[in-house]
C-alpha cells in the first residue's frame, strides 16, 4: 500500500514538473505574439503613401474661349513623403497627378496632343504637380490623424505661343496654365500594423498665382493693342481619395 502510494506521488510529481514549464512556455509564446502586434507610437516618424480617387473641379472654366476648359470630376493619384523634424512634425513632399483632357480650340496644341497620345495612349491627360509644407500628426491606439499646409506648382498643359499674320495684321495669343497654389489637407489613417496603414485623404488646392492669357493685335505704324485676361480656374479643385502608407520610425531604440 505504501509503495503504491510513493509511486502515486512520484507520478503527481513528474505531471506537475512537465505541466508547468509547458504552462509558463505557452505563456510565453502568448505574450510574444501579442507583443508582436502591439501598434506602437512613432516619436520620430517617416511615412510614405500611394493614394488614388477623385478630383472635382471647384474653379469652374473661366475663359474657356482662350484657355480651354476641363472635366467637373478626374482621376487624381498622389505620392506623398513625410520626415519628421521635430516631435509630431513633419515635413512632405507631395508628386500628385491628375488625368483629364483639356478642352480647346486651339488647333496647333490639339495636334500636338493628337501625336502624344499616338506615341503613348493618355500622355496628355496627365496633369503633373508638385508640393511642399509642414504637416503634424496625432495617434491615438490605432488611428491616425494628419493635417498639413504647404505650397505648390501644378502644369494643367504646356504654355503655347501662337501667332499668325494676314495682311499685314499680326495676331498672337500666349497662353499660360502653370500656377503655384496654396494646399491644405487631411489624412485619416487606421493602422493595421507598425509598418502599413489604411488612409482615407482629403486635399484642396487654391491658385496663389492666376494664369495669364495674353492677346496681341499688331498692326503697321499703329501701336500694339494688347488684351490680357486672368484665370483662377487652373489648380483649382478639391481630391478626395483612398490609400495605403507605409511608415516607419527614425528614432532609435535604446
Amino acid at each position: 500500500m505504501r509503495t503504491r502510494t510513493l509511486y502515486g506521488i512520484l507520478v503527481l510529481c513528474l505531471f506537475v514538473i512537465g505541466i508547468v514549464p509547458t504552462t509558463a512556455q505557452e505563456k510565453e509564446h502568448f505574450t510574444t505574439i501579442k507583443d508582436k502586434h502591439r501598434i506602437e507610437s512613432m516619436q520620430r516618424p517617416f511615412m510614405m503613401s500611394f493614394s488614388l480617387g477623385s478630383n472635382f473641379n471647384t474653379g469652374g472654366n473661366d475663359y474657356s474661349e482662350w484657355f480651354g476648359s476641363r472635366a467637373d470630376v478626374a482621376t487624381q493619384f498622389d505620392m506623398r513623403m513625410n520626415v519628421a523634424f521635430a516631435r509630431n512634425w513633419c515635413a512632405y513632399f507631395d508628386l500628385g497627378l491628375s488625368f483629364y483632357k483639356v478642352q480647346t480650340d486651339d488647333l496647333v496644341q490639339n495636334i500636338g496632343n493628337a501625336l502624344l497620345d499616338e506615341l503613348i495612349p493618355g500622355l496628355s491627360k496627365i496633369k503633373p504637380s508638385v508640393a511642399l509644407g509642414v504637416s503634424y500628426i496625432v495617434e491615438r491606439n490605432r488611428w491616425q490623424l494628419m493635417p498639413r499646409v504647404g505650397i505648390g506648382w501644378m502644369s494643367a498643359g504646356c504654355s503655347s505661343d501662337n501667332s499668325t499674320t494676314v495682311d499685314g495684321k499680326t495676331t498672337r495669343l500666349e497662353i499660360d496654365r502653370s500656377p503655384m497654389f496654396f494646399n491644405a489637407g487631411t489624412s485619416i489613417g487606421y493602422r493595421t500594423s507598425n509598418k502599413c496603414s489604411v488612409i482615407f485623404d482629403v486635399s484642396y488646392r487654391f491658385p496663389i498665382q492666376s494664369c495669364k492669357a495674353i492677346h496681341t493685335t499688331t498692326l503697321p505704324d499703329i501701336p500694339p493693342v494688347i488684351v490680357t485676361n486672368k484665370s483662377h480656374s487652373w489648380a483649382n479643385d478639391l481630391s478626395v481619395s483612398i490609400g495605403i502608407q507605409l511608415q516607419m520610425d527614425l528614432k532609435k531604440k535604446k
